[in-house]
């Protein structure tokens, strides 16, 4: 009653408590542009990596870093000896080919088993030639993954799921580094 009075001798609406207080959109803010600025600081690749494992963007957005990553990690590996290559200084075009399909893969299987999201990736070498053959209409020869004593595609695999992990913090900890400053 007492409020009713007080409206009508000012003739206005006055508020009389507290303002919702919008200080933490600031603050969420001032965050994001920290962790942005963070991963803008990296180089091409890593910067890919993290927004196409932890950004918020579809996967049309996505295509152009799946390919700065993938082109990433081929450039490394092209310097690994590969299966069949024997005595050679090249590897085939064969498994050239196929180095380059299971980097598509590994960047796949990356961002599903990482978190937020843990998702259960590929598991095993025929999940892998089904996603290459489903997603992106490549064929793999899975049929002599792992062989004991020499090199083969389940040890390529292993490698480039390494260097994606190794990736993977180097992209991580200049964001990590903020937590003591957002605290």
């Amino acid at each position: 009653m007492a409020g009713a009075v007080e409206r009508a001798r000012w003739g206005v609406d006055v508020q009389t408590t507290r303002r919702n207080s919008n200080d933490w959109h600031i603050v969420h803010g001032l965050e994001a542009g920290a962790v942005i600025s963070a991963v803008e600081s990296l180089p091409a690749h890593l910067q890919a990596m993290a927004r196409y494992c932890w950004g918020p963007f579809t996967r049309d957005e996505l295509a152009v870093d799946h390919e700065v990553l993938h082109a990433a990690l081929v450039d490394r590996l092209q310097r690994t000896r590969l299966p069949g290559q024997g005595g050679a200084d090249f590897p085939s075009v064969a498994a050239a080919g196929a180095m380059q399909a299971l980097c598509r893969a590994a960047i796949h299987h990356h961002s599903q088993v990482t978190w937020p999201y843990r998702r259960p990736g590929l598991k095993g070498p025929r999940a892998i030639a089904r996603w290459l053959d489903d997603e992106r209409g490549e064929e793999i020869d899975v049929r002599r993954w792992s062989a004991a004593g020499r090199l083969s595609w389940s040890d390529v695999w292993d490698r480039i799921l390494l260097l994606l992990d190794d990736w993977e913090l180097q992209a991580l900890a200049p964001v990590a580094g903020l937590m003591p400053q957002a605290a």
